[in-house]
């Protein structure tokens, strides 16, 4: 059963012991680093495949990561022996092969956090005029 939140505390606990980085993940999944800061925000919900780059990554078991990070029960065989997640898909740098509507969706995810970071800065603006008068 898949946890509720995700465990930020767990997945920097699991980054320090293994000497790895935020940045690390977001290469090993195929991600931005944006996006892997959407996860440990709980804003984002991780692919099986990212989940298993993950796990590599913080030498966890994939089902550990999966549910460590919120994620939904992803059906049988996610966490069985033979499944090795993005590198079995042969793209790059053992990261899935991207697809189309995979990449189309990212860029749109993208586009709003920048879209939304701009309008949080225009606010701040806002309020701090505010604030002097």
């Amino acid at each position: 059963m898949a946890g509720l939140f995700f465990d930020q505390d767990w997945f920097d606990e699991r980054l320090r012991a293994t000497g790895q980085s935020r940045g690390a993940l977001a290469q090993a999944a195929g991600m931005s680093v944006d996006e892997v800061e959407m996860v440990f925000r709980d804003q984002r919900e991780l692919a099986p495949p990212e989940v298993a780059a993950f796990a590599r990554v913080l030498s966890a078991e994939p089902q550990e990561v999966a549910d460590r990070s919120g994620a939904a029960d992803y059906g049988p065989g996610f966490d069985s022996p033979g499944f090795d997640g993005p590198r079995a898909s042969g793209g790059p740098l053992g990261r899935a092969a991207p697809r189309d509507d995979l990449v189309m969706a990212r860029e749109i995810v993208t586009g709003l956090h920048e879209r939304m970071d701009r309008i949080e800065r225009l606010l701040e603006l806002l309020i701090a005029k505010v604030d002097k008068r």
